[in-house]
């Protein structure tokens, strides 16, 4: 990669590869939110006190 592609970047990355850094990232918190909502769903269904 041409050194001067990367120089706008803070992190050093290019742009196409902070787009996939940022889907992966995204898809991560995306099932992390699923399984989280889950969680809180049979917790209320166990105890809706809770």
């Amino acid at each position: 990669m041409a050194e001067s592609e990367r120089s706008g970047s803070l992190s050093g990355l290019s742009a196409q590869e902070a787009q996939e850094v940022h889907k992966y990232f995204m898809q991560g918190f995306l099932y992390f939110l699923g399984l989280t909502l889950i969680a809180h769903i049979l917790i209320w269904l166990w105890r809706p006190w809770f």
